[in-house]
């Protein structure tokens, strides 16, 4: 009679260890169960996996939504398919930049360029490390072999193949817009990068006086930016200002370079219920402003710099940090007998997403991928694809509604993906490198073989080679892409685009695409977008939204919030007789959790039987 393979009478967290430390020490054993071999014969089968972002220890949450890929993946080797589990990292963007910041306490821009990006690669190698260890101990089936990283070359080249392609179809374009702004991190974001926090705020009644001597009330929490008014406007239905109509009204406060007054107007976009219900209209104050003053055809009036300071047009008040020039206006007003009133009040004032930071909205030249013109194709392909559950497709379809500007992707931050342009001496041609190549522009002039294009024409005008005496003095792009560029490429790299043609070919569309609904708004729609354009063909052909982990009051963990809970520390609980403790941190207090013993094993098969797919679900290791 044959001996048992495991003598072991019980199951423990130690014997679920050796299990899975003998099932990876020989990498040839676990290739033959796991790695992708596409000339197999078998149906392909490719999952674009999440590539988690290594910026610290992995939440448990996340760790319960690979498990669940896990699963699917297994499956589909049940059934035969010639799976691609991938094994990715995305590393690129502002949340390393963040923490080599908080760790030296400098920030950014006071370093060399070629120093500080060395300092994120290292810092992240860390924390890449320690996410595989802990895809491993859950037992993820990937193929590790294949791992791709987001700031490697092989990747970064993808994405500037992709730049260049888009760019000469005319799908990517160059130019001077209101842009949603950073002044603290100082970069552009997209409105996918935006969110809406509650702070406390000033409401302000200002006099206004008109030419002829009549004085309205106007309420504004920005009396900063009175020097950017360029039209004074009320309802046309409001009965109240009917006779202002047409007046000259003077500005309240003094300004450098500009008009002293402005024009009454009428505009339907004016909230009679808002303050005193006359609204200043000012360049860029908030979207609404930016979509009044190119209905009106105004000239506009740019009152931040990049700095979060405000220009000459401020007059006295030029060179101030927007919240100091706030108060500086306030207390103007008041000297001046025109502040008739002060209320403190809560505001849903717009912030970015990764800095919490207010944001302000600047004229800029920045790169866009255009977007308006193709949603109803992407709705076309949606048919295409299966969603499960199919009621958090709605996720997708609700932002979808939502798009009425291009997409920002340039960004004035150092760790992530270049934008791969030289600019000839006298502005009006541009330089690209050959596909496949990964380039840095500035700090490398362009390969031998790259191409000159017409700057706002896009036309071929000849080899670099050839042209280079012509171009003068060239000035590499310092802007890098939006971290979104890259991840939006995801699906097209693990299928194989540019690298394994033939493969790609039978694998796209993408079988999966797995993913929490967080995301749907920028990595889903993105990658969509991105395949639409390039291909136009559907992304994937099928998309799994799944819900958030959340803690015991129903709120997402993240670490902003302080009540996630350690991967780790969940799958080691039991190792060696240790039981598992952790303290949650509450909206009002903080709870204690115990636990003897999980696991991974209890841990999956916990994720897989208690949670609906596509629903938020709790995490209690008790």
């Amino acid at each position: 009679m044959p001996s048992p393979v495991l003598n072991d009478k019980r199951w423990s967290i130690d014997l679920e260890k050796r299990i899975q430390e003998a099932h990876t020490v020989d990498p040839q054993v676990y290739a033959r169960r796991y790695a992708f071999k596409p000339d197999s014969g078998k149906e392909l089968f490719v999952i674009d996996t999440p590539p988690p972002y290594p910026s610290g220890t992995w939440h448990i949450g996340a760790v319960a939504q690979y498990s669940m890929i896990d699963v699917i993946a297994r499956s589909q080797r049940l059934l035969g398919k010639e799976v691609f589990f991938p094994w990715g990292v995305d590393r690129n963007g502002i949340n390393i930049e963040f923490t080599v910041e908080k760790n030296t306490k400098r920030k950014m821009k006071t370093y060399d360029r070629a120093e500080f990006i060395d300092m994120c690669r290292e810092t992240i190698e860390t924390f890449t490390q320690a996410m595989r260890k802990t895809a491993k101990r859950v037992g993820l089936s990937c193929d590790y072999e294949r791992e791709y990283l987001t700031d490697s070359p092989e990747y970064r080249t993808v994405t500037q193949s992709i730049f260049i392609e888009l760019f000469k179809k005319g799908a990517i374009i160059e130019d001077l817009r209101p842009n949603i702004y950073d002044p603290v991190e100082g970069t552009t974001i997209a409105d996918a990068e935006v969110e809406r926090l509650s702070r406390k705020t000033r409401l302000v009644d200002i006099l206004w006086t008109c030419d002829d001597g009549t004085e309205i009330v106007i309420s504004t929490t920005r009396p900063e930016l009175i020097c950017a008014c360029g039209v004074v406007a009320v309802h046309p239905d409001d009965e109240r200002y009917t006779h202002l109509v047409g007046k000259t009204i003077q500005l309240p406060m003094p300004v450098e370079g500009r008009s002293t007054s402005v024009q009454v107007m009428t505009h339907n976009s004016v909230k009679s219920d808002f303050g005193s219900g006359v609204l200043m209209v000012c360049s860029f104050g908030d979207q609404n402003d930016v979509a009044v003053f190119r209905e009106l055809g105004l000239t506009p009036f740019q009152a931040i710099d990049l700095d979060g300071k405000l220009t000459d047009i401020a007059g006295p008040f030029a060179g101030m940090k927007v919240i100091d020039a706030r108060n500086a206006a306030i207390d103007y007003l008041e000297e001046q007998g025109k502040l008739v009133n002060v209320v403190e009040r809560d505001q849903e004032i717009p912030v970015s997403e990764r800095g919490k930071n207010p944001v302000e909205i600047i004229l800029l030249k920045e790169w866009y991928v255009r977007q308006t013109h193709a949603q109803d194709r992407i709705r076309e392909h949606l048919e295409e694809m299966e969603f499960h559950p199919p009621r958090n497709k709605q996720f997708l379809l609700d932002w979808m509604d939502n798009i009425s500007i291009d997409w920002p992707i340039s960004r004035r931050r150092w760790y992530h993906t270049e934008i791969p342009i030289w600019y000839s001496e006298d502005g009006d041609k541009i330089i690209v490198p050959p596909s496949g190549t990964y380039v840095q522009p500035w700090r490398e002039g362009p390969p031998h073989d790259s191409q000159v294009l017409d700057r706002a024409t896009r036309e071929l005008l000849g080899t670099f080679a050839d042209m280079k005496s012509e171009l003068g003095t060239l000035v590499g792009e310092e802007k890098v892409f939006d971290t979104w560029m890259d991840s939006s490429n995801s699906n097209l790299f693990v299928s194989g685009y540019l690298n394994h043609p033939e493969v790609f070919e039978r694998a796209f569309p993408t079988a999966l695409r797995p993913q929490g609904k967080e995301i749907v708004r920028t990595w889903l729609y993105y990658t969509l977008l991105k395949s639409n354009l390039l291909l136009d063909k559907p992304g994937f052909k099928h998309v799994w939204i799944d819900g958030l982990g959340m803690d015991p009051w129903g709120r997402k963990m993240s670490k902003s919030l302080g009540n996630g809970i350690d991967a780790d520390s969940v799958l080691e609980c039991g190792a060696g007789g240790r039981t598992g403790s952790w303290k949650v941190k509450g909206p009002d207090k903080t709870v204690s959790l115990r636990a003897n013993k999980i696991g991974s094993e209890c841990f999956r098969l916990w994720k897989a039987c208690d949670a609906q797919v596509g629903d938020d679900f709790h995490i209690n290791p008790e």
